[in-house]
């Protein structure tokens, strides 16, 4: 990605550095009022990294949980044979605990979990699958922009939730994916972006990621996305996913069930875009997956800059669900590596990816 207000090119938001054996994040939580980098040496600093949101979006963090592992395994080889096989598996199973609705997470885990055990706990090897696997899953956002680039046209208002830029998916981008290429191809649009509330998700993040961009974007309550299309004001929808399903189900941020309902309604075309790391292909259902529900503290506060301020009545409780589920027949095609899929394609190419 590239961050305009520092001059910097080909900055990733996810980052193994060789010289230190680390890794490096840009911290989420400061977006879009600073822009900071933290090193992570051991898997509880990866542990808290995804738990407190330094890393969000699924494609980072299953990066950050890929690399994660290899720290891991580093740990690992520095205690005693007997210990080894212990102190991998509870950081394995720290690392899978931290947020449950992801499945990139878990998919680039278990990746990285299954080499360290068919090379005896090799760091280097592990590593060399970790950097194939990330580097595999941003060619493949590329891709996604590359092959919806004839979804989008000049002059179009698109609403998207949530983040799915270059910060949550290491770079490019899922849906911010054909907005980029959209841009380079001379198309004039308009994103309109969901403030996507508790934690302004979108406000912050991809409206900032826009701007670096130069891309024209206007911010939005959640709650205008539907008089915004009944008023024609928006002719697409395009967002991201944390997971999958195989039946062409997806669960994303909180407010897209919303979204997608909206869009049914007023005939506009919604489209969810991802890269193959979040297809689940273990759940059968979404009784199968955990949906995360987080501290109601995000609801009643607001942060900004690092500082808190109470927005809500105090001795109230809040609930704070951080995904919701939207099935396949709110959605109008899926934007993917190998291009813009029906329901039927996408089931056909879930089917030759679990055969694999």
């Amino acid at each position: 990605m590239k961050i305009k207000s520092l001059g910097l090119d080909n900055i990733r938001s996810v980052e193994w550095i060789d010289d230190t054996e680390s890794l490096q994040l840009i911290d989420q939580r400061l977006i879009p009022f600073r822009v900071a980098f933290v090193q992570l040496t051991s898997v509880k600093d990866v542990c808290k990294s995804i738990k407190e949101m330094v890393v969000r979006g699924a494609p980072a963090i299953g990066a950050t949980a890929a690399y994660g592992m290899v720290l891991a395994i580093k740990e690992a080889n520095n205690v005693s044979k007997q210990e080894r096989k212990e102190s991998f598996e509870q950081n394995y199973f720290d690392i899978l605990s931290t947020r449950p609705t992801a499945i990139d997470l878990s998919n680039f885990a278990k990746k990285i979990y299954n080499i360290a055990l068919e090379t005896d706990y090799s760091f280097d090897e592990s590593l060399k699958v970790a950097k194939i696997s990330v580097d595999k899953m941003v060619e493949q956002c590329k891709n996604i922009g590359e092959k919806s680039t004839d979804y989008i046209e000049d002059g179009d208002s698109i609403l998207t939730h949530c983040n799915a830029g270059p910060l949550a998916t290491i770079d490019f981008g899922t849906a911010l994916a054909p907005f980029y290429k959209a841009k380079e191809d001379g198309k004039d649009i308009t994103v309109y972006v969901d403030e996507t509330r508790p934690r302004l998700q979108g406000a912050k993040i991809t409206a900032w990621e826009l701007e670096q961009a130069e891309i024209n974007h206007k911010i939005i309550p959640d709650s205008a996305a539907s008089f915004l299309m009944s008023k024609g004001k928006i002719n697409k929808v395009i967002l991201g996913a944390d997971r999958c399903l195989k039946d062409g189900t997806i669960s994303n941020k909180i407010g897209t069930l919303s979204v997608a309902v909206n869009a049914k309604y007023f005939d506009v075309p919604f489209y969810s875009s991802f890269p193959w790391s979040t297809i689940d292909l273990e759940s059968d259902s979404i009784e199968d997956f955990k949906i995360e529900y987080r501290d109601e503290k995000e609801v009643k506060y607001v942060t900004s800059y690092e500082d808190e301020m109470l927005i809500a009545n105090p001795k109230s409780n809040a609930l704070n669900p951080a995904f919701d589920i939207t099935p396949p027949e709110l959605i109008t095609s899926y934007f993917t590596p190998d291009g813009v899929l029906s329901l039927n394609e996408l089931k056909n190419k879930i089917e030759s990816i679990d055969k694999k």
